[in-house]
């Protein structure tokens, strides 16, 4: 995971990623902005409707005071006559929609006359709104309530009538009808939203009126407990919550004086998130959409003009890096016409290195190479009968490895290791390595540890270790009746089973204080019969294909 964070080209897109995200915090600061607004402007609303709720009340308790000033004036209201007092509260009830009844109480209590038909005797004493008349002697109210006579929701309103001497003899009463009066809220339907909820409720959460519909809900507790819990404790504010229809929906909240209800009433607007913050949101998803885009496409024109401009370049630069670290000092940057010319200037360094490398290389090895003959004809001149053997048979080794297709790579350990063949002889006394008769037994004995000698003082040398097959190995046998480990067949290295032919070639070939050399015909005819037993047989093959060439 950090390899892949530390790539230059995700660091690229990263820093324009990080670039980008500014603007999308902008953005959402925006949104959340365009979604205040959207609250504040429902809040807005909220006390708009208010101020009309309260304009509407005045005018109601303006009107039914001024209604019931003007009943308690009439003389057959005055002297209670039932008869009369019932026709004219009926005929009055009737032109009145927003009442469910009127009547009119003795100083007692007991309902004398009513627009509606009395079933049984009926005394509001009790009601607060008839004892306030009597003895404040002006226009009251009642609470909220289920009214006697009608059973309905409602609240009633009291006015004194005075007697002959002036003081109160009974109260005129009106029973608003507060499924009638919560209609009055459907004249607000201008400012409340198609798919929005309004709800008015008292200080115990009771509805007193919902818009839209809702009558039955009327003198009932709301059914938004959550919400109602919070604005009867806050009074003002806001709050989300999930709907019974799985949505999420925004409330807003707000308090009223009411004269009407003598109290704090509490109006409550609820709306779904998805529409009220419609217009927030269409607007935060098109700039997301705008601003996505332009990132892709920002991202996509860094991502190919960083492949173009630096990239490719870099890839070549660390391609050329990597040969050059695994040895391969022929290896050069070309400057890529749409790269930077700062990164053109480092890879025409990068050449001047491999150059600068290449040479020290060749150097190096032209050393390591003068030194190598150098231990070759020193064991030449130790050794007067092989003098100028070790050249002839590193010559024509080279020449059957190239044949058996070898790479020039290769080539050149065959030729150090031809070189290096007899460099264990080195370990071997004087008085066998010179001695012009037969060997014994044992000094044969110590003549043949001349491969294992070499290995010893090759192997702790890194470039020579490629080199080791002849070496240590020219001396086994097809058969695998050589030593100094008896290999057989292919476990001999080929290096060495190509070698072992010209060594033997070169070796009969060359006189020797105990004989002359042999013809070559001869010899070509012993390597023949030496094949599968000595020597590989399509090694054999190929060296006579390459004597055939050179006759």
């Amino acid at each position: 995971m950090i390899q892949y964070f530390s790539s230059l080209r995700i660091r690229i897109l990263l820093i324009i990623t990080f670039t980008i995200l500014p603007s999308l915090a902008v953005f959402y600061a925006t949104n959340q902005e365009e979604r205040q607004k959207a609250i504040n402007h429902a809040k807005q609303d909220l006390r708009e409707i208010a101020e009309v709720i309260t304009l509407q009340e005045t005018d109601l308790l303006d009107g039914t005071r001024q209604l019931l000033m003007s009943i308690s004036l009439l003389e057959d209201i005055r002297n209670f006559n039932s008869n009369e007092c019932n026709s004219i509260l009926s005929n009055l009830l009737n032109n009145s929609h927003r009442y469910l009844n009127f009547g009119v109480a003795n100083i007692n209590g007991d309902v004398v006359c009513s627009a509606l038909p009395l079933t049984e005797n009926v005394n509001i004493a009790d009601r607060q709104y008839f004892k306030r008349a009597l003895s404040a002697q002006e226009f009251t109210i009642g609470g909220f309530q289920l009214e006697r006579v009608t059973r309905r929701p409602a609240i009633n309103f009291g006015y004194p009538i005075f007697g002959e001497s002036g003081r109160p003899a009974g109260v005129v009463f009106a029973t608003l009808d507060m499924e009638q009066f919560a209609q009055l809220e459907e004249r607000l339907s201008s400012k409340i939203p198609e798919d929005a909820i309004l709800t008015k409720t008292d200080k115990n959460g009771i509805v007193i009126a919902r818009v839209p519909g809702g009558e039955e809900l009327i003198g009932e507790p709301a059914p938004e407990t959550e919400v109602i819990l919070e604005a009867l404790k806050s009074n003002t504010g806001t709050i989300q919550i999930t709907g019974k229809d799985g949505r999420l929906w925004i409330y807003v909240f707000d308090v009223i004086k009411s004269n009407i209800y003598q109290g704090d009433l509490h109006l409550i607007l609820g709306r779904p998130q998805e529409t009220m913050l419609a217009e927030a949101n269409h607007s935060f998803n098109r700039n997301l959409l705008i601003m996505g885009i332009v990132g892709v496409v920002l991202l996509i024109g860094t991502w190919l003009g960083f492949e173009i401009s630096f990239m490719r370049q870099i890839q070549a630069l660390l391609l050329v890096t990597n040969r050059l670290a695994n040895g391969d000092l022929n290896a050069r940057y070309y400057n890529s016409p749409y790269g930077t010319s700062e990164l053109n200037d480092l890879g025409a360094s990068f050449n001047q290195m491999a150059i600068a490398l290449k040479q020290r290389e060749d150097d190096l090895l032209q050393a390591y190479d003068t030194t190598i003959e150098g231990w070759s004809r020193a064991l030449d001149l130790r050794d007067k009968e092989t003098e100028g053997h070790t050249l002839r048979v590193t010559e024509m080794t080279v020449e059957l490895a190239r044949l058996a297709g070898m790479s020039e790579d290769m080539l050149i350990h065959v030729r150090r290791g031809a070189l290096l063949h007899d460099i264990g002889k080195m370990g071997v006394p004087d008085s066998i390595l010179l001695k012009p008769e037969n060997l014994t037994d044992e000094e044969w004995a110590i003549m043949r540890k001349h491969p294992q000698l070499a290995y010893e003082m090759l192997s702790p040398i890194t470039y020579l270790k490629p080199a080791l097959d002849i070496p240590y190995c020219h001396h086994e046998k097809w058969d695998g009746s050589g030593y100094p480990r008896g290999l057989k067949g292919e476990q001999i290295p080929l290096a060495a089973r190509l070698f072992a032919v010209v060594d033997v070639w070169d070796a009969l070939r060359s006189d020797r204080p105990y004989r002359q050399g042999w013809a070559e015909e001869k010899v070509l005819e012993f390597i023949k019969t030496q094949s599968g037993t000595h020597f590989d047989p399509a090694v054999v093959d190929l060296f006579l294909k390459m004597m055939s060439k050179h006759s």
